[in-house]
């Protein structure tokens, strides 16, 4: 518990992320699932290389939602780690809400799990920091963040974690790095610019949290008041403002007449 409270920290929430969240949810039908991430990911491609990449990022929304949100937590933070020396101020903006929106939905994931959609988020979280932790022991000239990117950036994934360790392990490690090494090979392989990889990055995680918001009963939000409320909370009632949410969906009902006698 005490460890939980000493790793969370406050930060102001930059007007450039609201406007991120509100210009997307504006452009949205509906909040019924991880959809437009599956599109932005949609292969169109002849070449198997860049096949299977789009494949490992659709695929990577389709799994539990706790397990979405570790595999690209990682793998925003190893983009990151490639991208840090950017001199481009908007792909620094990008890259700091894709951070905030990564960071603020893992400490949901750790901290109040009771809000995001039902799973077993702790048990990955706590089987990844331990495979992470094993990983980095073994090496001795992993001496700091960096230089651990930079290694797991390189790890050969051409074998399914899944197949090496089996399903007793629930640790997401190797699979995020599949996901970023995807990115990487998709920014390079598209001549993509850096900025439209942060673009679609952040707009991965502006939609999960509206995923994550949409799924949350009124009653966790209202929970959470008493501690001063959640961001969450805030995306929720505006998705509620804008009609994507079927919390406050008001029917038509019946038309009646009015007769006026005369």
């Amino acid at each position: 518990m005490l460890e939980k409270y000493w790793y969370k920290n406050l930060e102001p929430i930059p007007e450039g992320l609201k406007k991120r969240i509100f210009d997307q949810l504006k452009n949205a039908s509906s909040i019924s699932g991880i959809r437009v991430s599956k599109k932005l990911f949609a292969c169109t491609e002849d070449d198997d290389e860049a096949k299977k990449c789009f494949h490992n990022l659709a695929q990577s929304m389709e799994v539990d939602f706790d397990q979405t949100i570790l595999r690209w937590h990682i793998a925003t933070d190893l983009c990151h780690y490639r991208d840090m020396y950017n001199d481009s101020e908007t792909v620094k903006s990008l890259i700091c809400m894709s951070k905030l929106f990564s960071n603020y939905l893992v400490y949901l994931l750790v901290m109040c799990p009771y809000m995001l959609p039902s799973g077993i988020g702790k048990i990955r979280f706590q089987d990844t920091c331990a495979e992470a932790i094993e990983f980095i022991e073994e090496r001795d000239y992993i001496s700091d963040e960096n230089k651990a990117c930079e290694v797991l950036f390189k790890v050969n994934m051409e074998i399914p974690p899944s197949q090496i360790k089996g399903d007793r392990s629930k640790s997401v490690l190797f699979d995020a790095c599949t996901v970023a090494q995807s990115l990487q090979f998709l920014q390079t392989r598209n001549n993509w610019e850096t900025e439209q990889k942060w673009e679609r990055i952040s707009q991965v995680w502006v939609e999960m949290l509206s995923y994550a918001a949409s799924q949350c009963s009124w009653n966790y939000h209202a929970r959470r008041l008493r501690q001063g409320g959640e961001l969450l909370t805030h995306v929720w009632l505006l998705m509620a403002h804008l009609g994507i949410t079927e919390h406050f969906q008001i029917s038509r009902g019946h038309l009646r007449a009015k007769l006026f006698l005369s």
